[in-house]
């Protein structure tokens, strides 16, 4: 334990000087190497075992699909069918950004990236609409919480590698926690806009709609591309992320023709780049998960569950509360893969499903995303929109709110994840 109390303490030094975490828990996982003369290779051989995986192969297509649909034009038709759809609603804009990220949850699977996208698109739009910077700030860095609950979801991806469970039945576990917080994240801004008595714009009109509708029909269909490949078995996940690829260029260059394949390089760069960033984090933190097995921790957890006669949902309530905490200063990819082995085994012996447990986590780790002090979907839509953190976070506490409740809702009813699935044959 004193092993695993060290490299801790190494790994938050790091983090409060701003050290990344993929550097930082490289850092953490040498010194560990070199204070206990452990062998070199032990290291590299974990870091090659967690990331040696077909489905982590999804990832770098999720973000280059994502990329190439932004830069050919589809997240600007959806935004303007959903602008003009809801415009005799008061303060539209509000609902049109929670749309808007439920769309580009089917496209990335990634929350920070939603909240850069919607955050440029819309939160500009919302203020002139006369939403406060920070609740304009807070709403977009909430909503964007979906990217990951939703298919195609990274966080989910990896969690399925770590837990060898099937990630379609992550994937569609997925859908009614990812429309609940999404329901509840439109209610609260259409009561928002109520109280303030924003502005109404008007709804265009019906032939104007059409036009908007056929030329978003493209990118409406792709989350029944999504089902339809997983549910039939046409595609694997890594095989949906290319064939993704493959749709984005298609709609982009040959349906919208804003796609320039001049681009490309550029495109292909920055998914490489986010790709590594992850693929480092989970190599590193693959490691400590090791550290953590090999000390027994998982071990010692699921002896102190039997001597104190937990109920699984009184494990659960443990486990978010460790999850919260965690998400308070850990990303998502290294809280997973280091805390999901530790936890995982008891949920399974005390009958929990590990698709229900998956979603639990997830949901949980997104919420991290929304408050100090990692925070950062907060940090990046209040950069956005220039007005003081103090302001975005005291309009996130409704937000957060919400998200814990349809947290602890899922928690307590485990149907709202695995009825989807079952009802699918999956």
């Amino acid at each position: 334990m004193l092993m695993l109390a060290v490299l801790s303490a190494i790994l938050f030094a790091l983090m409060f000087l701003a050290v990344p975490i993929g550097v930082a828990l490289g850092v953490a996982s040498v010194a560990i190497v070199l204070i206990w003369d452990m062998p070199g290779f032990v290291l590299a051989q974990k870091m090659v075992n967690g990331i040696d995986s077909f489905p982590l192969l999804a990832v770098p297509f999720f973000i280059l699909a994502a990329s190439i649909m932004n830069s050919g034009g589809i997240t600007t038709r959806i935004v303007d069918l959903l602008a003009s759809l809801l415009g005799r609603q008061r303060g539209s804009s509000g609902v049109v950004n929670v749309g808007t990220n439920v769309f580009l949850a089917g496209i990335s699977g990634s929350s920070v990236a939603d909240a850069s996208a919607t955050g440029a698109l819309l939160i500009p739009e919302m203020r002139k609409e006369g939403y406060s910077g920070g609740f304009a700030a807070a709403l977009t860095a909430g909503a964007a919480l979906i990217g990951p609950i939703l298919p195609p979801s990274i966080p989910l991806v990896i969690y399925g590698v770590i837990a060898q469970v099937s990630i379609t039945k992550l994937f569609i576990g997925g859908y009614i926690p990812a429309l609940i917080i999404a329901l509840a994240l439109g209610l609260y801004v259409s009561s928002y806009a109520r109280r303030h008595d924003l502005p109404r714009r008007g709804r265009q009109s019906w032939s104007v709609i059409g036009r908007q509708f056929r030329a978003s029909v493209w990118a409406l269909s792709m989350p029944l591309l999504i089902v339809i490949g997983a549910r039939g078995g046409i595609f694997t996940v890594t095989e949906i992320g290319a064939v993704l690829v493959v749709y984005a260029v298609f709609v982009g260059w040959v349906i919208h023709r804003e796609f320039r394949w001049r681009g490309v390089p550029t495109l292909l760069l920055d998914a490489g780049l986010q790709t590594s960033n992850i693929i480092i984090v989970v190599a590193t933190s693959s490691f400590v998960a090791y550290l953590t097995v090999v000390h027994g921790v998982p071990k010692d957890l699921m002896a102190w569950l039997t001597a104190a006669e937990l109920s699984p949902v009184a494990f659960l309530l443990i486990v978010n509360v460790v999850l919260l905490i965690a998400g308070m200063f850990l990303d998502s990819t290294p809280a997973t893969i280091i805390i999901v082995p530790i936890f995982l085994p008891s949920a399974m012996a005390l009958g929990i499903d590990p698709v229900h447990f998956g979603l639990v986590v997830v949901v949980n780790l997104m919420i991290g995303l929304i408050h100090p002090p990692m925070g950062l979907n907060i940090l990046i839509t209040q950069s956005i929109a220039k007005v003081p953190m103090a302001e975005v976070v005291k309009e996130s506490l409704p937000i957060l709110a919400i998200m814990i409740s349809v947290l602890l809702l899922i928690t307590f009813v485990p149907e709202l994840v695995l009825w989807l699935p079952r009802l699918m044959g999956l």
